[in-house]
């Protein structure tokens, strides 16, 4: 029984040494294992940092490029409704150019004819004025004609009353 005793404890002392060893290997492994897998979750944790502040910059262009052309919108709307505005202006204003126009038009064919007139007007005042001077020269030649035969008249009264006595 000492025989057995002393194989059994030698038994368990190895089968104890064994064990210890396994586990430490298996502890050395897992550990080593450990070590790659923590590296791993550090790298990919980092390159998920890296990608989420990549992200949150492009998020930030993108809202930036969202209010640009929110921005872009609202200036399109202002300036297409000024746009409007100023077409319809400028409708109304050859509207008026054109009203203008006419009128100019028919103001320049009043302003000819007006012209005509003053010119047919002149005319006749010259010739008027030509036939004035004639008929008052005519006047003046018949006044002194007058005068001259009242002075003979006067002159043959004169004689006649001393004739006559």
């Amino acid at each position: 029984m000492a025989f057995m005793k002393k194989d059994v404890n030698l038994g368990l002392l190895l089968v104890i040494i064994a064990t210890l060893l396994l586990f430490s290997g298996f502890t050395v492994y897992y550990q080593t294992n450990f070590k790659n897998v923590v590296s791993d979750y550090h790298n990919k944790l980092s390159q998920l940092e890296k990608v989420t502040s990549d992200l949150g910059q492009e998020k930030t262009k993108l809202n930036e490029t969202y209010q640009l052309r929110v921005k872009a919108e609202k200036d399109v709307k202002a300036l297409d409704s000024q746009y409007r505005l100023l077409g319809d202006e400028r409708d109304q204003l050859e509207d008026a150019k054109n009203t203008l126009q006419s009128e100019l038009g028919s103001t320049k064919t009043k302003l000819a004819e007006a012209q005509v007139q003053l010119s047919s007007a002149q005319s006749e005042l010259s010739s008027t004025q030509d036939l004035l001077k004639t008929a008052n020269a005519k006047i003046s030649s018949l006044n002194s004609r007058i005068d001259d035969l009242q002075d003979s008249r006067d002159s043959y009264k004169a004689q006649y009353e001393a004739c006559s006595g």
